[in-house]
């Protein structure tokens, strides 16, 4: 088709505009596989194909052209329930038999091992010590004190001479060593931490579609994450990196730690939570080592 009013048609782009009014501009193809548009445009540029990225289930169903981008779908074994499809997960393998195969948009879903009310106890039964832990850490938060931190044992971990101090001072006792505390790891942070220095490690953690389901919840617009995207294309990890630290400028130092850690699932916050943690030991530590090695001069 031909170009008009200063457009290019789809599969090329502009390398000069009219010469004169009712001419047309001058066009050529984008590179077939590696380039496309889709629609007429005024720009110099072509779109880069997109990529399926094999390392989140996704696998090329239609290849790039001149007038169409990459089509991707999950491979096997695999299957994505959002739209647009942006990683597929791997298909839950039951124990105890198939209720449902996992299909391309969802996972099987699977006979359970015991009856319905043993599972209702079973819950119960599991979210009894869970109310008890956050009890407590709340007592804890909100005590009388300047530095307000939660202390709670966890497995592999051993508390810290300071973290005992904290937790004498609360009038709390430390639990026995190997304890498991079901939600948080070792604790004793201050929920005003700077998350800054955090935020490259913490992004390594998350999908793109966690991080964007999060600061689409925690109040950034759908066109500044669009920019974001866009204006690192195909760089997954830095996209990840820029959309968090954009909710963090916005939302600011205070709580930031506490709202990030609340919106994640458990065994993603707890490893946050441990990073965090044990940097904040060392840091301490050191200070400690420091201070210490000042008395003897």
């Amino acid at each position: 088709s031909l170009e008009t009013k200063d457009l290019s048609s789809k599969g090329k782009r502009k390398t000069s505009d009219c010469k004169h009014d009712g001419g047309i501009p001058e066009c050529v193809f984008c590179s077939e596989g590696n380039e496309y548009t889709d629609t007429s445009h005024h720009s110099d540029k072509c779109i880069r194909c997109s990529a399926c990225d094999e390392e989140h289930g996704l696998e090329v169903e239609q290849n790039c052209t001149r007038t169409q981008n990459t089509k991707c779908r999950c491979k096997s074994n695999f299957f994505c329930n959002s739209s647009p499809c942006e990683h597929c997960n791997p298909c839950t393998t039951c124990e105890h038999g198939i209720i449902e195969k996992c299909s391309p948009t969802s996972n099987t879903k699977c006979k359970g091992s015991r009856s319905h009310s043993n599972s209702l106890w079973a819950l119960l039964i599991l979210l009894i010590p869970i109310v008890l832990i956050i009890y407590k850490g709340k007592l804890l938060l909100h005590s009388n004190g300047s530095d307000k931190e939660f202390v709670c044992q966890c497995r592999k971990h051993r508390f810290d001479p300071w973290v005992r101090k904290i937790a004498w001072r609360r009038k709390w006792q430390p639990a026995p060593s190997g304890q498991i505390c079901l939600f948080w790891c070792l604790v004793a942070v201050n929920f005003n931490v700077d998350l800054g220095k955090y935020i490259p490690t913490i992004a390594e953690l998350m999908k793109i579609t966690q991080v964007k389901e999060f600061v689409r919840k925690n109040g950034i617009e759908e066109a500044k994450i669009d920019d974001i995207m866009h204006d690192n294309l195909h760089e997954t990890a830095e996209q990840k990196v820029q959309l968090l630290r954009s909710w963090y400028q916005s939302h600011g130092k205070k709580n930031a730690y506490f709202t990030l850690t609340k919106n994640l699932p458990k065994t993603l916050a707890e490893k946050i939570c441990d990073i965090v943690t044990k940097d904040i030991t060392n840091e301490r530590e050191n200070a400690n080592l420091q201070n210490e090695n000042e008395n003897l001069v």
